[in-house]
């Protein structure tokens, strides 16, 4: 192990620390982090932290663009902390991936593949029973309704009219 590769993976735990003492989960990112410092040690890269460094560690896992795009985010932070203790360090493009917006289909569901959901949902949480109704009830109204799930979340007594079976729309 080299002395940067040594720097690097003290660093990296202490800025995981960080994260997590300032009330962020930081589980993945923190094992993209671990990963990037392995990636250094394996490859026996000497400092300071270079685009070329991250940039080839990105590039080394497939998947989708937008993994890319959120390993090399959670690098960029880093590298941002990692520069307060070595000036070499080179800072990171904002922008170096584009992101991919591209929305993926709905899923449709079978009504036996909805009943399976719903019947799950009763057993989320069996020491409090309302738990799993409130689940169901609203998987429920999102098969029948076409609602969004954000539309489902907000919706208020006053968008529903019992009395005549009415859902108003706001907006």
């Amino acid at each position: 192990m080299t002395a940067f590769t040594r720097l690097l993976g003290e660093k990296a735990e202490r800025y995981i620390e960080l994260r997590h003492s300032l009330g962020y989960a930081f589980s993945k990112q923190a094992g993209t982090l671990r990963a990037f410092v392995r990636y250094v040690e394996r490859a026996q890269l000497d400092g300071p932290a270079t685009r070329t460094m991250a940039l080839d560690f990105v590039l080394s896992f497939g998947g989708a663009a937008n993994s890319r795009v959120t390993r090399h985010g959670v690098l960029r932070r880093f590298y941002e902390y990692l520069a307060v203790y070595d000036v070499r360090t080179e800072a990171l493009e904002r922008r170096a991936f584009p992101r991919s917006r591209a929305i993926p289909p709905p899923r449709i569901l079978s009504e036996a593949e909805l009943a399976s959901l719903i019947d799950a949902c009763h057993r989320i949480s069996p020491e409090v029973p309302l738990k799993g109704r409130t689940m169901a009830t609203l998987i429920g109204l999102l098969a029948s309704s076409g609602l969004r799930s954000g539309e489902v979340v907000r919706l208020d007594r006053s968008d529903v009219d019992l009395a005549n079976g009415i859902r108003h729309r706001r907006e």
